[in-house]
């Protein structure tokens, strides 16, 4: 029941902001608002509205701008919302806020518009949180988004005209940033005997470490029935003369 309900709560924030997107982009198609403009310019102060406004601008010349963005944007939000429930929302939030700002620090001085900072920042937390958990599980999710999305580590590059590179670049620097702010908190890996008995200072009782060591088998739970003999004993006093016997010879 608890994993139908978060189910359902990572599913409708994941798909409400790839909703918000396409909303957008239909208003600014179909009414020609420009809305571009709103988005993040560097070097200028007044271009800093676009870190709250630019990842839900995309250019309505080239649908496949949005196209491109929307399904790596529900996965990945959707995985962190999921898996990260405890520290999803704050990790969200300061992955949209530092990729934003580190765009204006470092982009070229042009309008940079799109979701793909964000992604970049999501790609960045979700592979380098699970490494830094040593879980299995969130493991698994690491290596399917790099399974996913591994090639997008080129789009930190500026080898394409158009791209802006550095929204990637200060997106998955935000991920990994975050990622090492949150790694003692969320799903934790199960800690073993002996770290839980060394946290606590408790001297273990059989010495893991030397290189003699053998470890006492555990009581088999079966054992085998105890067979009982019983010995019976007959005690019979021997027979001995009278002393009247010894008078009369």
């Amino acid at each position: 029941m608890f994993s139908q309900k978060v189910t359902r709560i990572s599913f409708s924030i994941a798909f409400s902001i790839v909703l918000l997107m396409w909303l957008v982009f239909a208003m600014d198609y179909l009414l020609s608002l420009k809305l571009y403009r709103y988005g993040l310019h560097p070097g200028e102060w007044s271009g800093l509205w676009g870190v709250f406004t630019s990842p839900f601008l995309h250019s309505t010349a080239d649908i496949g701008h949005l196209l491109n963005n929307s399904l790596p944007m529900f996965i990945l939000t959707w995985l962190l919302f999921y898996h990260y429930r405890e520290i999803a929302t704050k990790s969200f939030l300061l992955i949209f806020f530092l990729s934003g700002i580190g765009t204006w620090i470092l982009g070229s001085p042009n309008y940079h518009i799109g979701m793909s900072g964000v992604i970049y920042g999501l790609t960045g937390f979700l592979v380098f949180s699970g490494f830094f958990r040593k879980s299995m599980r969130v493991a698994a999710i690491s290596l399917f988004v790099i399974f996913l999305y591994g090639s997008m580590i080129w789009g930190v590059l500026p080898i394409k005209a158009g791209v802006s590179w550095e929204g990637h670049l200060a997106g998955l620097i935000s991920g990994i940033i975050v990622a090492i702010l949150f790694k003692q908190t969320g799903p934790q890996p199960a800690k073993l005997r002996y770290e839980i008995e060394e946290e606590l200072g408790i001297e273990p009782a059989e010495q893991y470490w030397r290189e003699d060591y053998v470890p006492t088998p555990p009581p088999n739970p079966n054992p085998p029935p105890v067979q009982i003999i019983q010995y019976t004993y007959t005690y019979i006093p021997e027979k001995k003369d009278s002393p009247l016997e010894d008078e009369k010879g």
